[in-house]
């Protein structure tokens, strides 16, 4: 909380809705934009000690946690599931607020003395309890016309989940579709298996190259369905302003305040173990495919039909490269990350495998003249997840955390630029920028941490490539 820019932040509601208005709705949808207004509606805000709130790239739902200060008792009301809402705003947000409604699911490390107790609830979106208390299942996809969903990511949210206006179709990524069965799933692991075998249909950069790697996040905004791919593109580039590392002391205009950098860690500046096992220089998948497999017998030889009546079990390897996932991705800068790895791609074996039950596609619509739907079993199904899972990988190429004055329009899932300035400079008057860890990267994670007293925004960022020199 150093920087006096941190402090301009003003908690706009917190409260906590009993009775009817806190009732848990199975079947319907949690504005997030609706007043909690009635005799059994608490304003808290007096109450509240901090609250640290949390949105990522790589979780469904959001999450917060409220120290609460209770001297009324008012934990001997809360049973779970209470309707929590707030809103805070900062005045670097350009009046931006962040306006959020949970459910309790927690209440935890409660302390009770004479005078008061003192507790953190914990808070997730109202989605999360549909989550668990639904499930998935059925056929879904072309080769079942009634349960065929143009995006089914987004019917899972609107229609299972209640997503309401969380739900924007903008939000949701145009993909291809796939025949898959849910064998009583929860919603958001059925949305998880279809996210890595779908590539994406329409946007900018190096669509036609079959690029995959999907992600379902929830921010502020709402819920999102995007490929990396369409998160690393030019026009995801947040309007906030560059965030700049400077030295201590340093005056500048009330505008530039907001965007100091108060802190800044580097999580793996050379980590190569974590490159090798997460598979980022070379990744192997394994297709396995059981052309006829009975309850009579076991796979055997080939049969004297041919090969499409045979029980014997195929196998077929895809191996992709670190340099050959750069090239097919849409990155966010154009230069690679890292220039000389000292992993010889060519001689060295896949440091990670996978392993895929190869489909039929034997009720796959025909696309054109395609007979397999666009889909060719062998080749495509097994190249569109070894690129989902080493995209993935190369997106975590580059990482950094800072921490700024809070700022309540930071969203996940946007980019952002960052200055910080070269460790050596030939000329004081002209100090260049750090090649690798300045330019733009992607929020993939943040945390808002309020306090009374004032507040700021932890940033996690990540990005797939460096600005090349001209």
């Amino acid at each position: 909380m150093a920087n006096r820019r941190s402090k301009v932040v003003e908690l706009n509601e917190a409260s906590i809705a009993f009775g009817e208005t806190g009732k848990m709705q199975w079947n319907e949808a949690l504005s997030p934009k609706a007043r909690l207004k009635g005799d059994d509606v608490y304003d808290i805000r007096d109450l509240v000690a901090s609250i640290d709130y949390y949105e990522s790239i790589d979780s469904p739902f959001l999450r917060a946690d409220v120290a609460i200060v209770d001297s009324i008792d008012l934990y001997k009301s809360i049973r779970g599931k209470e309707v929590v809402k707030i809103k805070f705003t900062s005045e670097s947000s350009d009046n931006d607020p962040l306006e959020v409604v949970f459910r309790v699911f927690k209440l935890g490390s409660f302390i009770k003395n004479e005078r008061a107790a003192m507790y953190i609830l914990h808070l997730t979106s109202h989605e999360a309890f549909l989550n668990e208390a639904n499930r998935i299942f059925g056929a879904f996809g072309p080769c079942a016309k009634h349960k065929d969903k143009e995006n089914f990511p987004q019917y899972v949210a609107k229609d299972i989940l209640k997503g309401g206006e969380k739900v924007k179709a903008a939000n949701f990524e145009k993909h291809s579709k796939v025949c898959f069965s849910s064998p009583n799933w929860r919603p958001y692991d059925a949305i998880t298996y279809v996210a890595d075998k779908v590539i994406r249909l329409a946007g900018k950069g190096k669509v036609s190259q079959a690029q995959s790697g999907f992600l379902f996040f929830e921010n502020k905004h709402g819920f999102h369905f995007k490929s990396i791919d369409k998160l690393c593109e030019a026009d995801n580039l947040s309007k906030q302003d560059t965030y700049v590392y400077m030295q201590a002391g340093v005056e500048t205009d009330d505008k530039k305040e907001y965007f100091k950098i108060e802190t800044i860690t580097f999580p793996d500046k050379v980590n190569h173990l974590e490159k090798l096992r997460s598979g980022l220089y070379k990744t192997s998948v394994l297709g396995i495919s059981i052309s006829s497999v009975g309850m009579s017998h076991l796979p055997t030889g080939p049969s004297s039909k041919g090969d499409e009546d045979s029980t014997q079990v195929k196998r077929g390897n895809y191996k992709v490269t670190y340099e050959k996932i750069f090239d097919q991705a849409t990155t966010i800068d154009s230069g690679r990350p890292f220039q000389q790895t000292g992993f010889d791609t060519e001689t060295q074996p896949a440091t990670r495998f996978k392993m895929r039950i190869m489909p039929s596609w034997t009720h796959q619509d025909k696309i054109g003249s395609d007979p397999n739907g666009g889909t060719k079993t062998e080749v495509d199904t097994l190249r569109v997840s070894s690129y989902a899972t080493a995209r993935y990988a190369l997106l975590n190429a580059i990482q950094l955390t800072i921490v700024v004055p809070g700022n309540t329009a930071l969203v996940v899932g946007e980019q952002i630029k960052v200055s910080i300035p070269a460790s050596r400079t030939e000329n004081s008057k002209d100090v260049k920028q750090d090649r690798v860890y300045s330019g733009k990267y992607l929020i993939a994670s943040l945390r808002h941490v309020y306090r009374k007293e004032g507040m700021t925004t932890t940033l996690y960022l990540t990005k797939d490539s460096i600005r090349e020199d001209k």
